[in-house]
């Protein structure tokens, strides 16, 4: 792909889906979240990729994640623009879908940290359940890649995990309670499609805490919040 498909907000669609998108979605909701009595603290919780990190297999995989100083963003707002990469560089699928799993570490970050500030009492953590090759992911690919790779994937290298186990780890997220007194955490299917999901330190970038607060501070206004 060598040009960006684009939302009906005009928005690149990797970003505009797994970044924007979710990022208002949980601005609007926030003020439903609040604890309840005699219930477990309220959780949201992200769904990234240890693509994100340059420093792990998956990342080093073609094109690596980084956001630079969000170039890309900060044109669109200043020119009203549309921007193709989030560090405004020349489009790149593969690298804007591992760009948006870096956003959504960044998000996850920022947001506990306000949260955590208001004393609300709302945790934001943030998982990978790693490669899952059957859930739609490659249905824009040629069929016959698609069906090629499931099948080595699950089959050969084995490092590939199933949709139940993807919705096993989204209930371990939400539920359990080894989670019910951490925020801010990064948990990841590891070692790849052992079926187990282990608690993982996120990207260098994914930690920088002026880039989350700048990325939050440019979404606000690329969504109209701000």
């Amino acid at each position: 792909q060598t040009a960006p498909c684009r939302t009906s907000d005009g928005f690149e669609e990797t970003i505009g889906v797994n970044h924007l998108g979710h990022f208002l979605l949980t601005a609007l909701l926030l003020p439903a979240i609040a604890p309840q009595p005699a219930r477990p603290p309220p959780r949201i919780v992200v769904t990234a990729s240890e693509v994100h990190n340059p420093e792990e297999p998956g990342g080093q995989v073609g094109s690596k994640a980084t956001l630079g100083d969000l170039a890309g963003l900060r044109a669109a707002l200043a020119g009203g623009g549309k921007f193709e990469m989030v560090d405004g560089g020349a489009f790149d699928a593969d690298k804007a879908y591992k760009d948006s799993k870096l956003c959504n570490m960044l998000f996850m970050a920022e947001l506990d940290r306000r949260l955590q500030r208001t004393g609300r009492g709302v945790s934001v953590n943030a998982f990978s359940p790693g490669l899952i090759t059957r859930t739609g992911l490659f249905r824009n690919q040629r069929p016959l890649f698609v069906a090629a790779f499931d099948f080595v994937a699950n089959n050969i290298a084995r490092f590939a995990e199933t949709p139940e186990y993807g919705g096993g780890c989204i209930d371990f997220m939400a539920t359990s309670a080894e989670l019910e007194s951490q925020h801010g955490v990064f948990y990841s299917d590891y070692p790849p499609g052992k079926h187990t999901l282990v608690r993982r330190v996120p990207s260098a970038e994914a930690r920088d805490e002026a880039k989350a607060a700048e990325l939050w501070r440019l979404s606000e206004r690329l969504v109209g919040l701000a």
